[in-house]
């Protein structure tokens, strides 16, 4: 599998969630420190600023742990998708991180499979039409695991960000791949009911390399040439690697 991933980034991305941790913290000391009695009386703009200072330093520690969780850590999650899943996938498959306008993609020989990661525990269930997500304590919630996201509203979104793209770069219609989405389980404490009726395929990370390569060589009708291909990495990544 070959790898186009955007490093520039993801260091410059690392560096700010570590400045933003430092920050958030620094403020919410300050904030402590102000509440911290003076004297007898109460200095109500004491406690205003206090108040304030507190208010901040918690969106700023909000800000950096989303951060955090992409960039910072280690291993980050898509290299948790490379080394668990995708890294010994064949030559004709082309791994994306970050260098598209879409956190991650793989360009495999029919289609460009896009995964929306499910980076916390809890159940996931489709149920009516709507995507749902229990079990999800407000204490890992607040350490940076996150709900689900509606799956159906990040591809939209992400179809058209590659659309515009496609278009800036002059690749026709015709020549655009099939967008496959699929809801990937990162952790092994996420469980799934009622998918069945799901409009993507959600697949646990380890089934995920074998599930690709099943559909890849079930449902594939006219491989992409490599000229095809090329002509796709080559639009999909212009003036992304900065």
């Amino acid at each position: 599998m070959h790898k186009i991933i955007n490093e520039k980034l993801i260091g410059r991305n690392k560096k700010v969630s570590m400045a933003l941790f430092i920050i958030s913290l620094l403020v919410l000391i300050g904030g402590a420190v102000l509440a911290w009695p003076v004297g007898d009386e109460v200095d109500m703009n004491r406690t205003m600023y206090s108040w304030i200072a507190l208010i901040i330093g918690f969106i700023l520690t909000r800000l950096s742990m989303y951060f955090m969780t992409r960039f910072g850590q280690s291993p980050r999650p898509d290299e948790i998708l490379d080394t668990q899943a995708l890294g010994k996938l064949r030559s004709d498959y082309t791994y994306f991180v970050y260098s598209t306008p879409v956190p991650m993609l793989l360009l495999g020989p029919c289609r460009l499979w896009l995964p929306v990661l499910v980076t916390s525990g809890g159940t996931i269930s489709y149920d009516n039409g709507k995507w749902k997500h229990k079990g999800l304590s407000v204490i890992k919630r607040f350490m940076g695991q996150q709900t689900l996201v509606d799956p159906e509203e990040t591809v939209a979104l992400a179809t058209q960000e590659l659309n515009k793209q496609y278009d800036k770069q002059g690749l026709p219609v015709e020549d655009r791949p099939e967008i496959q989405p699929i809801v990937v389980l990162m952790l092994p404490d996420t469980y799934v009911e009622n998918v069945d009726t799901a409009p993507y395929p959600v697949v646990k990370l380890d089934d995920l390399k074998r599930y690709i390569r099943r559909i890849d060589r079930e449902a594939c009708g006219t491989p992409m040439s490599e000229e095809e291909k090329q002509n796709i990495i080559a639009a999909l990544t212009a003036g992304k690697n900065k």
